[in-house]
């Protein structure tokens, strides 16, 4: 068995045996402290203390490390008394198209930076990985959006779908910014950074050319940028592709990286590609990436087998004797909640009139997800309606502007969504169809997309059953569903984070078999 480590920032561990994931799980949801960096040691204890085997052997996504983040994992490893092997950044991001069913296919990653690089351009196929191109730092698309963010005022590293949100607006007089800061050089096969700088420098220089030194920026204003930056992400990635992928010969990609949350222009890639995000595109995955990397390489039993990835249910298992225990030792939380504990095949129509009866149901049950999204066992919802994102939006002090997302029944997708495919990440971005925008109207956002996870009952049985359950009441095969967290906080982990957030947020809170409500 491989043991994945990533220990910088969104920190992460993972466990491959043979052709299969067992676990992989975010340090932050332990922690509490979003984007948590260094050893994930709470990550690693979780997953050899829910095993009965041994380790073999240690993967490290990343290769450039020092101080105490090389003592941590060095302890760690004589602690184990296994090898530890080392990874480039960009290689582990680019491992990840094993997840895909591409039998050969264009791997694109971009970010910010790693290991002195920002993007990789390969060939992936059953022989592995063959890198093409490179940009390095200085010309790093992810640090051009990362600015961007800061410019507006947001946390770089954080808030880059802020932008993405506020680039989607509409302004009456909008006046286009005309403005070259980053490009694709086909000649040299890497992007160009204009301003020959990134990071906190790259901020201050574009403040001076957008002339906002020192002053608060406007809604408009913030809009406009936003809309600059996007078309600007999307014109260099796209003129990228499309050199490779007529020069090559492939039109299947695989897009990791940081920059592959941008569900945007995922969307815009997808137009004229057959497209692969992994679930978990930015660092987190960089621990998964690691172990396939090793898997592939030296594992005879199973080099050249696929790799399966049924869901991201890899985290944290919410127990009911656990949650028993914790609500006989709280007497308060008898006074305040009504408790009632449900067989599993009651929870459908149970929680599925809670929400048909217009409540918040807040859901935290068996594994929890890997990746940056709630898929239905971390998950808040409720009927897609606006007057529910508008609440929720309040109880969870989230910015108006930010869209929420819908998990939608891959049946009934047709009906709702302009060319669908099966998504069961919350990858994609797809088009409303005009007349059932109003059907969903909370989930759809200004330029009339929605970024829907799409379920198949295999995917997840009681969820699907739940929103089915809408459905036959409702004629709605969908719900509203955002990540069961405060905003600013990671997604929650365990028993004890789910009724700590509960107090804020949700009219009813399923805990795994337990439904807790608010009396």
């Amino acid at each position: 068995m491989i043991l994945g480590i990533h220990d910088g920032h969104n920190a992460s561990a993972c466990l491959i045996d043979g052709n299969s994931i067992k676990y992989a799980i975010s340090e932050e949801r332990f922690t509490r402290k979003k984007n948590q960096r260094g050893f994930p040691n709470y990550s690693v204890n979780y997953i050899l203390n829910e095993i009965n085997d041994t380790i073999d052997l240690i993967t490290v996504g990343g290769m450039f490390r020092k101080g105490n983040r090389l003592k941590a994992l060095k302890s760690f490893q004589k602690e184990i008394n296994v090898p530890m092997v080392y990874f480039n950044h960009h290689l582990c991001h680019a491992s990840l198209y094993k997840l895909s069913d591409f039998k050969e296919c264009l791997v694109i990653t971009i970010d910010g930076g790693g290991d002195s690089l920002s993007s990789t351009v390969s060939i992936g196929n059953k022989k592995g990985l063959e890198v093409i191109a490179q940009s390095d730092l200085i010309d790093s698309v992810g640090d051009f959006y990362a600015s961007i963010t800061e410019v507006l005022g947001f946390k770089p590293m954080e808030d880059e779908g802020k932008v993405m949100s506020l680039s989607s607006y509409d302004c009456a007089d909008e006046s286009h910014i005309d403005l070259k800061v980053i490009d694709y050089d086909s000649k040299r096969k890497s992007f160009e950074n204009y301003l020959g700088v990134v990071g906190y420098e790259a901020t201050k220089a574009l403040k001076r050319i957008f002339d906002l030194k020192d002053k608060n920026i406007d809604f408009k204003n913030k809009v406009l940028i936003s809309k600059y930056a996007q078309r600007s992400l999307e014109d260099v990635v796209l003129k990228m592709i499309k050199d490779f992928s007529e020069e090559i010969g492939i039109n299947n990609i695989v897009f990791s990286g940081g920059v592959a949350q941008n569900v945007r222009l995922n969307k815009k890639i997808a137009e004229n590609y057959n497209l692969y995000v992994p679930p978990f595109m930015w660092d987190e995955g960089l621990s998964v990436g690691s172990a396939l990397l090793f898997n592939d390489k030296k594992n005879k039993k199973t080099k050249n087998k696929e790799m399966t990835l049924k869901d991201t249910y890899l985290g944290y298992e919410i127990k009911n004797e656990n949650v028993e225990l914790l609500l006989n030792s709280n007497d308060n939380i008898c006074k305040n909640y009504k408790i009632t504990y449900l067989e599993e095949d009651e929870l459908p129509e149970i929680i599925g009139n809670l929400v048909v009866n217009n409540k918040i149901v807040c859901i935290c049950r068996d594994k929890m997800e890997f990746g940056p999204r709630a898929l239905g066992n971390r998950s808040i919802i409720s009927l897609p309606k606006r007057e529910n994102a508008k609440k929720i939006n309040r109880m969870l002090k989230r910015d108006e502007f930010m869209p929420f997302a819908p998990t939608m029944l891959y049946e009934h997708i047709d009906d709702y969504l302009i060319n669908p495919i099966y998504s069961p990440f919350m990858t994609m971005l797809f088009d409303v169809k005009p007349e059932s925008k109003d059907k969903i109207d909370g989930v759809v956002h200004v330029d009339n997309t929605t970024r829907a996870q799409v379920l198949k009952r295999e995917f997840n049985k009681t969820y699907y059953d739940i929103i089915n359950h809408v459905y036959e009441n409702m004629d709605i095969p969908a719900v509203l569903n955002t990540s069961f967290n405060l905003h600013g906080e990671p997604i929650v982990c365990n028993e004890q984070d789910a009724l700590k957030s509960f107090k804020s947020v949700g009219d009813a809170l399923l805990l795994e078999n337990w439904l807790i409500e608010k009396i």
